[in-house]
């Protein structure tokens, strides 16, 4: 990717977005580590505590951790298709995608599933057992927990998956429309930055919390695929950095405040939201202007870890669920409790990454991307990827 561009500043950029990728799926597996035991929000698996300030520390990161991936998947998406052309975005890209989504919804979701329901609705049976019934039991068994792909199988995490494969084809479909708009308005500015948040304001009138995250999504992925791969970009996100760092903290701040002094009110719960939604673009530009002057260098770890981003993604959220829901039995003290399973989370991690490291098929499996040279890219298997991925492609469609 770095060979394409020749200046020092085009470099920089360029290894600022792997460094941010790494970056990006670390917050996310500790913003989800600490989702378990946050008083207020609703998780799959929860433990109680009254940890208020780990509450308003993940509020940190909430406006612009998944804008930041969105941001960092549609660069990777100009990319792909302006070296490949689109037919590769509804090829090989798509096979990428539904694969680990289909392993992921079969075979790492229903740990998160076994932990809710053993919790909310007093399931007591083994995982073996309760495997059994997600296979092959009727549906009745799970009546209470049926929104999903089909039936009783959800996506959970892996929903991003799911709307980064809707997004490719939507951004092949427009392919020509975003051309013109790219060669029409190149250049990022204030007009630009209005009407991203303006188009992230119109967010706060949609009821659907689904959709509402979508077109979010949507957003910042078209952001990154109109403007990540330009210079001029990153150069006004430097030279604006400071006003823009300024602006993030103050809506950070309110909506933070707001948040905290006065639940019932509905004034000030209406400007808390206009901060919260203003937040999500000002404070992923912040972050992004500050890796821009931050990550200039390659780094070699980053280099090695990049591949095994996609597969950490998919695996983390199941292993921090299914290590907290077996540590809470041991009646350890909470503090305690997170930090053995942080600690046993990461390493199980680390081993599932290391046996893809080893084993193509499994990584395969958990999309990380097979070596140019491997039989696992040729015609002959991405045809067959294809043909398992079919069915959740049509399932997704509403073909099926």
């Amino acid at each position: 990717m770095t060979k394409t561009y020749g200046s020092r500043q085009q470099l920089a950029r360029v290894i600022a977005l792997d460094y941010l990728r790494v970056l990006a799926v670390i917050i996310l597996f500790f913003f989800h580590l600490a989702m378990i035991w946050l008083p207020n929000w609703d998780f799959h698996f929860k433990q109680m505590t009254s940890w208020y300030w780990l509450q308003h520390t993940a509020m940190l990161f909430t406006p612009w951790r998944m804008g930041l991936l969105w941001f960092i998947s549609g660069t990777a998406l100009y990319f792909m298709q302006a070296k490949h052309g689109p037919s590769y975005l509804l090829t090989k890209r798509s096979n990428a995608i539904l694969l680990p989504l289909l392993f992921g919804i079969l075979f790492v979701v229903p740990v998160q599933l076994y932990a809710e329901m053993s919790q909310k609705a007093q399931l007591s049976m083994s995982f073996l057992e309760f495997s059994w019934h997600f296979y092959f039991a009727d549906n009745q068994f799970f009546a209470d927990f049926s929104s999903g792909i089909w039936h009783h199988i959800d996506v959970n995490h892996l929903w991003f998956l799911r709307s980064l494969w809707y997004f490719t084809i939507i951004l092949v479909l427009i392919k020509y429309p975003l051309a013109l708009l790219q060669q029409s308005f190149p250049t990022f500015n204030r007009y630009w930055l209005l009407s991203l948040l303006l188009l992230t304001l119109m967010t706060m009138n949609i009821e659907n919390s689904d959709l509402k995250r979508d077109v979010y999504g949507f957003i910042c992925l078209l952001t990154g695929y109109l403007f990540g791969y330009s210079e001029q970009f990153w150069q006004w996100l430097n030279d604006k950095i400071r006003i823009i760092l300024v602006v993030a903290l103050l809506f950070i701040m309110s909506y933070q405040i707001g948040y905290g002094i006065c639940q019932d009110n509905q004034v000030i719960q209406w400007v808390t939201s206009i901060a919260y939604s203003l937040a999500k673009i000002t404070s992923l530009l912040a972050v992004l202007a500050i890796a821009h002057v931050s990550f200039v260098k390659p780094n070699a770890l980053v280099t090695k870890a990049t591949p095994y981003v996609f597969p950490f993604y998919v695996i983390h959220q199941s292993v921090l669920i299914g290590c907290a829901f077996i540590i809470s039995d041991f009646g350890l003290p909470p503090y305690l409790t997170i930090l053995m399973t942080l600690i046993i989370s990461a390493l199980i991690c680390f081993l599932i990454l290391l046996l893809c490291k080893y084993n193509s098929v499994f990584a395969l499996l958990l999309g990380k991307r097979p070596k140019q040279n491997s039989r696992l890219a040729t015609p002959r298997y991405q045809a067959l990827i294809t043909l398992i991925a079919l069915p959740l492609a049509f399932r997704l469609l509403g073909f099926i």
